[in-house]
């Protein structure tokens, strides 16, 4: 039979093991963690550099749409006295305007306009955006974009989808510093997103087996009194 004493120190040693090996990862849960309770998510999306856009006069008897297979239909304006109509379908959404004409994508010189008004920015430079890259800034929108930004300010960025005109995305340096701990948090380092990762996985049963190896230790140890 194993003396208390000798399953202490196995319990001790195992201890001392698992938890070298998940220090660090504990480490940048404990501190991303830290950054995500004290750090509003809203200010992080940046909607705070968003203005609210001033009411417009709707009507539909403006649009001439054929009859389409759509999930939703939404109006909009996205340059002065143009009205288009998105049409959502399973595959995407489709920029309509009233004519019922696909809609070009705005031009450099628009997109900047439109951004000075829609943000609380003055963009002076822009950059054309068709290709999705995996763990981008703008993951998820749709594409093609416009990105915005000031040449003073670089750091704030705004990604204004380039066939409807909406600001998508604004990013600055809290959402980077997001990002990066999100990345470290879930142990997804390439495209920052995907949850339940094998080493999330393995480090989470590992951090498991650390809680539970201190707490037996805690109970071997205090059953007697103490270490032996």
């Amino acid at each position: 039979m194993t003396s208390p004493l000798l399953r202490q120190r196995r319990v001790r040693r195992w201890h001392r093991g698992i938890a070298l090996i998940t220090s660090v990862q504990l480490l940048l849960w404990t501190v991303s963690g830290v950054y995500f309770a004290f750090v509003d998510i809203e200010f992080v999306r940046g909607n705070q550099f968003k203005t609210v856009p001033e009411p417009v006069e709707f009507s539909s008897s403006r649009f001439v749409l054929n009859p389409v297979s759509a999930t939703q239909v939404t109006l909009l304006q996205r340059k002065p006295n143009e009205l288009i109509a998105g049409i959502h379908t399973a595959t995407g959404i489709e920029w309509r305007d009233a004519a019922g004409t696909l809609v070009e994508p705005l031009t450099q010189a628009e997109a900047l306009d439109l951004g000075a008004s829609r943000t609380v920015m003055v963009p002076d430079s822009a950059e054309w955006v068709a290709q999705n890259v995996v763990g981008s800034e703008y993951r998820g929108a749709p594409l093609p974009l416009w990105k915005l930004w000031e040449s003073a300010n670089p750091s704030r960025v705004a990604y204004m989808d380039a066939l409807s005109g909406e600001v998508v995305k604004v990013r600055h340096n809290a959402w980077r510093w997001w990002d990066f701990l999100w990345s470290l948090h879930i142990m997804s380092y390439t495209d920052r997103d995907a949850l339940g990762t094998w080493l999330l996985k393995f480090f989470s049963v590992l951090a498991v087996m650390t809680a539970a190896l201190g707490l037996w230790l805690f109970a071997l140890t205090t059953r007697k009194g103490g270490y032996q």
